[in-house]
């Protein structure tokens, strides 16, 4: 049975996709509503051909991330809301989530600039590298590599 790894960058700027060892697909923009939320869960559980009896075999690694003091307390606020979200949705879909901090996360992928701007542009390129064929963007990177990262570090090979 293959197993399947949902990257989630909860973000309203974030991403979702999906990753078999192999391909990496399903890569977008986290979607605006829980109605698509919900729905790019059920396409990849679809497009991976996932029944009730198969859903051991697709995990959900979400990025836990933490309001700054420096956050206005409506984008703290939203982006809690967000990140919820997507928890109650894979629990509405019986899947089982992990969350890893950022640090966690990107400690995988070596020395990184400080700067996040800087850092943001690095970890685009270094999705790119990973997976030549997709079009990575600034908004789906961080996805694109939390679900690499989850599915080769937390036991998914």
């Amino acid at each position: 049975m293959k197993k399947i790894t949902i990257g989630i960058d909860p973000g309203i700027s974030g991403g979702i996709c999906a990753y078999d060892g192999k391909n990496m697909t399903n890569v977008q923009k986290c979607p605006g509503s829980p109605e698509e939320m919900s729905d790019s869960l059920r396409e990849i559980i679809k497009d991976y051909g996932i029944t009730a009896k198969k859903k051991s075999s697709l995990k959900v690694i979400i990025e836990l991330v933490h309001a700054f003091p420096r956050d206005s307390r409506s984008s703290a606020f939203k982006f809690g809301k967000n990140y919820g979200m997507w928890l109650g949705i894979c629990a509405s879909h019986g899947l089982e989530v992990t969350a890893v901090t950022p640090q966690v996360w990107m400690k995988k992928y070596g020395d990184l600039p400080k700067e996040k701007s800087e850092r943001k542009r690095y970890l685009k390129m270094l999705a790119g590298s990973y997976f030549p064929d997709l079009s990575v963007t600034l908004i789906t990177a961080d996805a694109i590599l939390i679900a690499k990262y989850g599915h080769e570090e937390l036991g998914r090979d």
